[in-house]
């Protein structure tokens, strides 16, 4: 009787001590989701008005304008050497009129924001100054910004440009 006993003590202990092992890792296991939330994207977003344009002359916002194509460039994708950099952080752009917006980043041409549409762009790690335009046919424009983006690694920008 009394090894019965001992057999169904060393049984109880057993299943405690598996059961507190079980709890320490769970617990430690969310403390790590805790944690891992802080390290998670941030979002932050920027609604900006059209302007009109100032009269006639450069845009100073503007240090390179859309490149023209070469005809006798290489179609195909050079090889790649070595690796990418890295990228800081992305801005959601997204175009709440009906116009076609370029977009511009540090002043150089990135890339066109068709209407009621939205686009990408990702912004060197030491952060850019953003600016749209949209032209118009009479030679007139409207434009945006310059919005300065600071990027931390992994930060999701948002940029709504309205009329």
């Amino acid at each position: 009787m009394k090894t019965q006993l001992s057999f169904s003590w060393r049984y109880v202990f057993a299943l405690i001590l598996v059961l507190m092992f079980g709890t320490s890792q769970a617990l430690a296991q969310d403390q790590t989701e805790k944690s891992d939330n802080t390290a998670n994207p941030t979002k932050n977003a920027v609604k900006s008005q059209a302007q009109k344009s100032r009269g006639g002359g450069p845009d100073t916002n503007i240090k390179t304008d859309r490149a023209a194509n070469d005809p006798n460039a290489p179609a195909a994708r050079p090889e790649r050497k070595g690796e990418r950099g890295s990228r800081g952080c992305s801005v959601d752009i997204v175009n709440d009129t009906g116009w076609y917006v370029d977009i511009y980043v540090n002043g150089v041409y990135n890339g066109t924001v068709g209407p009621w549409g939205s686009g990408y762009v990702f912004p060197p790690a030491m952060g850019a100054n953003l600016y749209g335009r949209a032209v118009f046919t009479d030679g007139s424009y409207q434009y945006w910004g310059p919005r300065q983006f600071t990027c931390a690694p992994g930060t999701i920008n948002s940029w709504a440009l309205t009329p």
